[in-house]
């Protein structure tokens, strides 16, 4: 009867060695893999992951074609880098949350012709950067983007265009009361393009690029070259890293949004989306007692032929996020754009947050 005894005395030894020693340190490397999983869960094979922590470059990754450092069209997460401009101009005093367009675009309504709905002439900075503006893509579809495709038979997509964009908004008629009701467009960041360039003096891509972005340790950022059109409200370009250093904008106490403009960021009061959440200076934000959590999708697909560019045909999304508690930012690249449901997305956005929750040794910054 003794052999049965030593072995279950060396099993037990086994397992109280094995429960001394320390658990497997999770790492950033997890985070890739939740991303890769992801990517080919949804049926994508070339992308790309940035992580930053502590705004710094903690990991990057890609798949397929793409390379890692290279510069990524973003689409719609060129929304915050317009927030954070003009929020930069409120805190300068040349602009205000409540300083109406008939103010704000005073020269631009002189040069254009003022708007066909009188309302617009009330539409405040506040409501522009919350989508409050009155506009609302189900009545008639989004005033910028549904034009694109004759516009751009006859002109090129390589200018920003913004006076012609604005042309085509003031035309519109609102669908809501101004401050009615989120209502998500692409027009509301164009106009605050123009108002960028009318209380800058300078064009749009310039001031935002060299007066809050190259502050920021942004160095490769640009409206992309043959989307240049797309400008304030899809139109940048950059490396992920670059982005994410960006995002470290939404950091609390970073200088780059100052205090006025962060308090009117993190307050829900006209701003809610549902769910807890709220739409702030061009990014979704849910305020928690570490500063709150941003994120952003963007995506942008659009082909035509005979185009006075030639043949157009591009197909991308993209997403950021940014989790105050652990100081870490998120980006992501992939092709082709799919149309994400939100359940998918919510996929992305629950696998990334869960790695980023469980790493418990963070690696030594990459250059």
């Amino acid at each position: 009867m003794r052999f049965p005894v030593l072995i279950m005395a060396s099993i037990l030894a086994v397992l109280l060695a094995a429960a001394a020693l320390p658990a497997r340190a999770e790492t950033v490397a997890d985070v890739e893999a939740a991303w890769r999983g992801w990517m080919t869960k949804s049926g994508r094979t070339t992308g790309g992951l940035a992580v930053m922590h502590r705004g710094r470059l903690a990991h990057q990754a890609v798949m397929g074609v793409e390379a890692a450092g290279n510069a990524v069209p973003l689409a719609s997460l060129s929304k915050a880098v317009t927030g954070v401009c003009v929020a930069g101009l409120i805190d300068r005093g040349r602009l205000a949350f409540d300083t109406p367009l008939s103010q704000a675009l005073a020269r631009t309504f002189a040069r254009l012709g003022p708007p066909a709905d009188p309302r617009m002439q009330g539409v405040t900075i506040g409501q522009l950067l919350a989508h409050r503006a009155g506009f609302d893509r189900s009545d008639g579809g989004d005033p910028v983007t549904d034009r694109l495709a004759t516009y751009l038979r006859t002109a090129t997509a390589t200018r920003p265009s913004i006076d012609e964009q604005m042309k085509w908004v003031l035309r519109r008629r609102l669908s809501l009361a101004p401050g009615e009701r989120y209502a998500y467009t692409n027009a509301t960041y164009l106009m605050l393009g123009a108002v960028v360039e009318e209380a800058s003096g300078q064009d749009y891509e310039s001031y935002c690029r060299n007066t809050m972005l190259a502050p920021l340790g942004v160095r490769g950022a640009a409206l992309d070259p043959a989307w240049r059109i797309l400008a304030s409200y899809g139109g940048w370009r950059m490396p992920l890293s670059d982005y994410g250093r960006f995002y470290q904008a939404f950091a609390a106490n970073n200088p780059a949004i100052g205090p006025a403009a962060r308090r009117w960021m993190m307050s829900p009061e006209g701003k809610q989306t549902g769910g807890g959440a709220h739409y702030g200076l061009g990014t979704m934000v849910r305020p928690t007692p570490e500063g709150g959590n941003f994120w952003h999708w963007g995506a942008w697909t659009f082909t035509l032929d005979n185009a006075f560019d030639g043949h157009l045909n591009i197909s991308y999304a993209t997403f950021a996020v940014r989790l105050s508690a652990l100081d870490v930012n998120m980006v992501v690249y992939m092709t082709p754009s799919r149309g994400d449901a939100d359940a998918t997305r919510n996929d992305l956005d629950n696998a990334l947050g869960a790695a980023a929750r469980k790493v418990t040794r963070w690696p030594s910054y990459l250059p």
